[in-house]
């Protein structure tokens, strides 16, 4: 997984033992002896996580984490302390100083490479959201919800061992707007709701049923927006629950106070997302939607083609577009009136949307123009679907205002990139434009796939021509 992480420690030792530690997780990895040297190296190259020593004696470590967040450079860097083995006072104090996480100089490596992992899954999820809507930013532990302190709901879960649920929940300290269930496992199998902020899950002696509860959370509708913290006491052989789905993970030996903390933090970033959804759906339903179809507009799919041409150079894979266009459009808006021509493109949307995947994106792109991307299909496959698509929409009729029904054809034109090959979305696009031009001038209802000569000399800039705007 990319990334560079910065280690401060002023032993050498430990710097280096943890620099290989974590040197097949991240793409480099940078120490520094001092906190005046980390400085420097902050401003070279902001780093994605930094892990800092506990004992530096001349670092004060609310200083540098205030620093870090007041800077936008290294606002979503992580700052994880190393602290000793169950020194539950080390442990506090850095939390609550403002490190974003903790690990133990005596960890396995395994446990410290998955923490890592999760960190960067966490700061990618992020960066995700900055670009697409502005949110509060969940920092460290010591950071404090900002306004009117939202009730948060934890239930505690153990497998089998209703008891010792009960025990953490009084044990835990109290604090105003914290809520705390001690929940029966089979309850929360059944119905875990969508109320709950914090799942704790204590592993105790049956690791296997509360990782499977833990997937099982994780896949519900009503909590998979929550937030989960794993209380394992396994052996450490076992697979990290963070690698697993779990949002936070803790031993069994970790305090009260600590785990308290943790709670708060994880309920601030699920009510960051939660808010982040609500601002997305009230966006999207203004700025991105089509009015007269209810699909996605061009807008939208403008940006949903630069995120994929992002991940396809990232993560290559098979993709197609189809550019549909209604034939002979202008003729019914002529000889039926432009009411008529809204009726056969709302219907002809409704019935390419029943026809499509749930993961394949359809936008109304232009006038009487349909796009659809089709992710990870070959040729045969997209061919079909194209197909499927044109026959839907030849045999279905639309009703127009006066009762009468009026039957409408497409044209389609299809064209796809490999796995192995490194066209963009934007060479697909202007490839189907061509074969959906072709396919108009061979007859209209019909489907043409864009061949290697399309992709190299594709016609002007991919925009409709006089002729295709006639249908």
């Amino acid at each position: 997984m990319s990334g560079i992480v910065l280690i401060l420690d002023a032993q050498t030792t430990r710097r280096i033992r943890l620099q290989a530690q974590v040197k097949t997780v991240c793409d480099t990895v940078a120490l520094v002896e001092t906190g005046t040297d980390a400085l420097a190296q902050i401003r070279k190259t902001a780093p994605d996580v930094v892990i800092v020593a506990h004992d530096l004696p001349e670092l004060k470590l609310n200083r540098f984490c205030k620093a870090l967040r007041a800077n936008p450079q290294t606002q979503l860097t992580t700052i994880i302390v190393a602290v000793p083995s169950e020194n539950h006072s080390a442990r506090v104090s850095a939390l609550i100083a403002g490190a974003h996480d903790l690990i133990e100089y005596t960890a396995e490596p395994a446990e410290l490479r998955a923490r890592l992992r999760n960190v960067m899954r966490s700061r990618q999820m992020t960066e995700q959201t900055r670009v697409r809507a502005p949110v509060e930013h969940a920092g460290g532990f010591a950071e404090a919800p900002s306004g009117f302190a939202h009730r948060i709901v934890a239930q505690i879960v153990s497998a089998g061992e209703s008891e010792r649920a009960e025990a953490l929940r009084d044990a835990l300290p109290a604090s105003a707007g914290l809520v705390l269930h001690a929940a029966d496992e089979r309850d929360i199998r059944r119905d875990p709701g969508s109320e709950t902020d914090v799942y704790i899950l204590l592993e105790a002696s049956r690791p296997a049923e509360a990782r499977d509860l833990l997937g099982a959370l994780r896949s519900h509708p009503g909590s998979c927006h929550s937030r989960i913290l794993f209380v394992s006491d396994a052996a450490p052989h076992m697979a990290s629950p963070l690698d697993l789905g779990a949002h936070d993970h803790v031993p069994c030996t970790a305090s009260p106070a600590e785990l308290a903390l943790r709670i708060r933090r994880l309920a601030r970033l699920k009510q960051n997302a939660d808010r982040e959804r609500e601002s997305l759906n009230a966006l999207g339903e203004k700025a991105y939607t089509d009015r007269l179809t209810g699909l996605n507009n061009r807008g939208y799919a403008d940006e949903y083609l630069q995120r994929a041409d992002r991940s396809l150079a990232e993560h290559p894979a098979p993709l197609a577009i189809l550019l549909a266009d209604v034939d002979h459009f202008k003729k019914i808006n002529d000889n039926h009136g432009h009411e008529a021509g809204d009726r056969i493109l709302a219907h002809i949307a409704g019935v390419l949307k029943a026809n499509l995947r749930g993961g394949d994106t359809l936008a109304r792109y232009g006038g009487e123009e349909f796009l659809i991307v089709l992710p990870n299909v070959g040729a045969a496959q997209a061919r079909c679907i194209a197909e499927r698509l044109r026959k839907a929409v030849s045999a279905g009729p639309a009703a127009l205002e006066d009762g009468t029904l009026m039957r409408a054809t497409i044209s389609i034109g299809i064209a796809l990139t490999g796995k192995s090959e490194r066209k963009s979305t934007a060479d697909l696009r202007r490839a189907a434009d061509t074969a959906l031009y072709r396919a108009k001038g061979l007859g209209r209802n019909r489907i043409e796939q864009a061949t290697p000569a399309d992709f190299i000399a594709p016609r002007s800039s991919g925009r409709l021509t006089p002729h295709r705007r006639t249908g």
